[in-house]
């Protein structure tokens, strides 16, 4: 309730979004690429400020229109843009930070490297002892391996070693300032999409519609109970099917 109350007093003190505030920030949610992580224990959608900026730059908003002026020209005035979405609380600054490994993981990775460590000296005792019992023709054949192990090397479809991504997590900004570049931003504005609506416009119709079922006119009624019944012998035969044809 708290929190609450001091968002709805910074967006008295800042003044409530226009039209075309909402419009472009809506635009935004749904067209700026995202991404889903934790912070602070809840999982938020955040954006990195140049997406933002190119996606509105790519909006109707950057083409002139007849007798008026585009609203975002440069990079610049979509930062400034941005910034008035900032202060009127449709997303906040995030900061990205490293997370540390614990003390047990890293003594776990180190009794790991010991235990492999002796694993390759036991190897290594073994393959000393089959190089004495070796002939001079296998000292012919490394050379031939050799040439072969190079001309791999420079063949352009030898598998990479997998990077690792380095794990982080966020936090709030203490500057809460729009800069165009990499910085990180959490959305607080989640309109509901026309879709989802749509979908569920649609679905709550089925339902009542379905519960109005003994009050439709017969020939509906008999005409569904057709359809239900073709639709379950369509559903028998591809099972059917699937236990005569296993493979």
């Amino acid at each position: 309730m708290a929190e609450r109350r001091r968002h709805k007093k910074r967006i008295q003190e800042v003044g409530e979004p226009s039209k075309e505030e909402k419009a472009v920030a809506k635009f935004l949610r749904f067209n700026c690429p995202t991404k889903s992580t934790n912070m602070m224990g809840h999982r938020v959608d955040y954006f990195i400020a140049s997406k933002a900026v190119d996606c509105l730059l790519d909006s109707k908003w950057a083409k002139a229109k007849k007798g008026e002026e585009a609203l975002f020209t440069t990079r610049e005035s979509v930062v400034d843009y941005c910034n008035r979405l900032l202060k009127k609380q449709f997303f906040h600054r995030a900061l990205k930070v490293m997370k540390m490994k614990y003390e047990k993981d890293i003594k776990k990775e180190k009794e790991k490297g010991k235990a492999e460590s002796g694993k390759e000296e036991d190897k290594k005792s073994k393959k000393e002892n089959l190089k004495d019992e070796k002939t001079k023709k296998e000292k012919e054949k490394k050379k031939d391996g050799e040439k072969e192990e190079s001309k791999k090397e420079e063949t352009p479809g030898t598998p990479k070693k997998k990077e690792t991504k380095k794990k982080f997590k966020l936090e709030p900004h203490d500057d809460q300032v729009f800069l165009d570049g990499n910085e990180v931003f959490v959305w607080i504005y989640d309109p509901v999409h026309f879709k989802t609506f749509v979908m569920g416009l649609i679905l709550v119709i089925a339902v009542i519609a379905a519960t109005l079922f003994p009050l439709w006119p017969a020939e509906m009624r008999v005409g569904v109970y057709y359809l239900s019944v073709g639709a379950g012998c369509f559903v028998a035969s591809i099972l059917l099917l699937a236990v005569g044809n296993p493979n």
